[in-house]
């Protein structure tokens, strides 16, 4: 089989640059959530630091003025690019962003805006924890926009408001009324000045409707709690729960969570602590904060809660908008950073590993090894780290292998020695046209894949960048590695961390 067989009717996508170090520049410290607005001259970049928690998400949006063109990159402790953005909807927009990125480690990071080609104008960066569209942010400086649920009371004063709950067992809830119902959002408080001798937890109200609404709690002994709450009782879904993130006794942290369809995430002081998934409440609700007493004894708590902040997604026609690009990390990792932007669903399971594994073949052609004993799949990411062994540049390349329905039935996506890159759909002795691309930057060592099928799309990520998508229908298939010979050569394939998550 020769490459032509592979790329031949494909649509040809050159030049997508890989990341490289940035020199340090003199950057402003923000503390986020930011809105910043700024003029740019042409050939300038302006650089923002904050500090960031393993695991915790933030959004970068930067949205232009007249006719610049922005770039935003962001940058970790050491000066290396790992994400950029020019035009994440491109031709409706120039604006650049950089949506629910999970934070890779603790650590200073660095965003860069700069113009593309040159350009320049007057743009406004935002920087806020979860998504990139503000829905609430509540600092206190007037009274009203609150409902208060079962026994809660509570007061604004000087910024904050002072909230308490009286019993035993007592669970009372402040719901902001500022807001309009949201399904899917990221919602934040700051808590201070927690009181109670007997013990206390405190929390977030998510999707408040009128039978109830979603409650995270953290309590003094350092355990966190989720459930559905109705009337003042708790029905458990994940029940007390210990993360090293979170101190015990400490009176003053954040806690934030992420609502996506049935997926929830929990965040203290930025850093991620858990996850649960549940369907009871499906339907758009408000978002506030939540005081609880404990089960021992009749008592008080009070509580002072600072800035509640809410953000939502961002949408392009009606749609949420696929990342192009990721962070290569962990398979855990990965899922998660994948759900969270909505491009995996959250009710799946990580349905397949493999640690390691090669594939050897010496003569020309595609030598497929399916993986998973015949079991198939429809919805589904699959990733691993594949390295191109004794093949000379240009002769050979490496493999995944979907949706395989028969021998001459499967799509394959693949890179090879030289840097060339595809997917593509087998149909008996041919491969449909897809989509080819060079790129030197992929060319030989250890390269990332990533495969994501939705109900109608087969995405492709080749080091995090996404490379290609193909219109697909969804339909159940065996998965597998292959390797792809140009002509007759001895090539090995070999596969690390090979993993699959799938859903309904």
């Amino acid at each position: 089989m020769t490459r032509a067989a592979l790329v031949m009717g494909a649509i040809l996508i050159v030049g997508l640059g890989g990341l490289t170090k940035t020199s340090a520049q003199t950057a402003e410290a923000i503390t986020l959530p930011a809105e910043i607005p700024a003029e740019i001259a042409p050939g300038e970049t302006d650089s923002y630091t904050f500090t960031a928690t393993a695991g915790g998400i933030v959004s970068l949006f930067v949205r232009a003025e007249g006719e610049f063109d922005p770039v935003v990159t962001l940058l970790d402790s050491s000066g290396r690019a790992i994400l950029v953005n020019d035009d994440y909807a491109y031709p409706d927009t120039r604006d650049a962003l950089l949506e629910a990125i999970s934070i890779p480690r603790t650590g200073a990071y660095t965003v860069q805006v700069s113009g593309y080609d040159g350009s320049s104008g007057q743009y406004t960066l935002r920087a806020y924890p979860g998504f990139s569209e503000i829905a609430a942010n509540e600092t206190f400086s007037q009274t009203g926009g609150w409902e208060l649920v079962d026994g809660l009371t509570a007061r604004t004063a000087g910024g904050q408001m002072t909230a308490a709950v009286s019993g035993q067992r007592a669970l009372g809830a402040a719901v902001y009324q500022f807001a309009d119902p949201m399904t899917d959002t990221y919602v934040q408080a700051q808590f201070s000045s927690i009181e109670n001798p007997s013990g206390w937890s405190v929390g977030l109200a998510l999707r408040q409707v009128s039978s109830g609404y979603y409650a995270i709690l953290v309590n003094d002994q350092g355990f966190w709690r989720f459930g559905v709450v109705n009337a003042g009782v708790m029905t458990i879904i994940r029940d007390w729960t210990a993360h090293p993130n979170i101190v015990a006794g400490q009176t003053e942290f954040t806690l934030g969570a992420i609502v996506n369809g049935v997926g929830f995430d929990f965040y203290y002081n930025g850093g991620y602590i858990g996850s649960a998934t549940d369907s009871t409440i499906g339907q758009a609700g408000s978002v506030g904060v939540v005081v609880g007493t404990p089960a021992s004894l009749s008592s008080t708590t009070n509580v002072e809660v600072g800035q509640f902040f809410a953000t939502t997604p961002h949408f392009v026609n009606g749609a949420r908008v696929i990342p192009q690009q990721l962070i290569v990390s962990s398979a855990a990792e990965m899922e998660r950073a994948l759900e969270v932007r909505h491009v995996i669903g959250a009710n799946g399971t990580m349905a397949l590993t493999v640690p390691e594994s090669t594939v050897e073949y010496a003569r020309d052609g595609v030598n497929r090894l399916m993986l998973g004993r015949g079991t198939t799949y429809t919805h589904f990411a699959m990733g691993a780290m594949v390295e191109i062994q004794g093949a000379r540049a240009g002769l050979a390349g490496c493999g995944l292998v979907v949706n395989q329905a028969g021998e001459n039935d499967y799509v394959l996506a693949f890179f090879d020695q030289s840097g060339g890159y595809g997917l593509s759909q087998r149909e008996g002795e041919v491969f449909l046209p897809g989509i080819f691309g060079e790129n030197p930057d992929f060319a030989g060592g250890l390269r990332h894949l990533l495969l994501i099928a939705d109900a109608n799309t087969l995405y492709y990520y080749l080091d995090g960048i996404l490379v290609g998508s193909l219109p697909v229908t969804a339909r159940a298939g065996e998965v597998g590695t292959a390797v792809v010979n140009y002509e007759v050569i001895t090539t090995t394939c070999r596969y690390q961390d090979v993993w699959l998550w799938r859903w309904d």
